[in-house]
């Protein structure tokens, strides 16, 4: 995604209309959504929300995956303000669609979704505000879009780092002696 002076230009989301479909066919449901996901990002520069995306896409270098989570009590106040809900029913949904989500992905995948080694970035939005969210994920995907072109091997935290002055265990351990007990 370019950047502008004011940041990345996104294009607008385009909703996709998605419901359970009956037994029988949700086979091709899920062969026609990894095709529909696929088909999308070809088209370069989108945006796929769940769809187990974080699998479908996981050998394909230029996506960005990430994980949203937020503490249980936040997501159900959140429900409960935006779809006017008691506690107890957005309880209730919040529950039912994060087991739904869960059999699902490992109905489709034979995974689980809450595994941090297949993202590049987790955000616990328990704290941050929806701007500064925004910001770490274009700073991830403009530093990821960045380093597309390096070999795998010379990618990750220890990239670029020099070795240990000696060895890693270079600092002696303070011995007890008889006089110290």
């Amino acid at each position: 995604i370019p950047p502008t002076a004011s940041g990345p230009v996104f294009p607008p989301a385009v909703p996709v209309a998605t419901s359970r479909p009956p037994a029988a066919n949700e086979r091709a449901y899920h062969e026609t959504m990894q095709q529909v996901v696929r088909a999308a990002v070809k088209t370069g520069h989108v945006v796929v929300v769940g769809r187990g995306g974080q699998f479908l896409l996981a050998d394909q270098r230029d996506v960005l995956h990430l994980r949203i989570v937020a503490p249980l009590e936040l997501r159900i106040a959140y429900v409960a303000l935006r779809e006017e809900l008691t506690s107890e029913s957005a309880r209730a949904r919040v529950q039912e669609k994060d087991r739904a989500r869960d059999r699902n992905m490992q109905n489709q995948f034979h995974r689980k979704p809450d595994d941090p080694a297949i993202y590049d970035l987790v955000i616990n939005t328990a704290v941050l505000d929806l701007d500064r969210i925004v910001d770490l994920i274009c700073l991830a995907l403009e530093d990821k879009a960045s380093r597309l072109s390096m070999p795998p091997e010379e990618l990750g935290a220890a990239a670029g780092l020099a070795p240990y002055p000696g060895r890693p265990a270079d600092f002696s351990v303070p011995t007890r002696t008889s006089s110290q007990s």
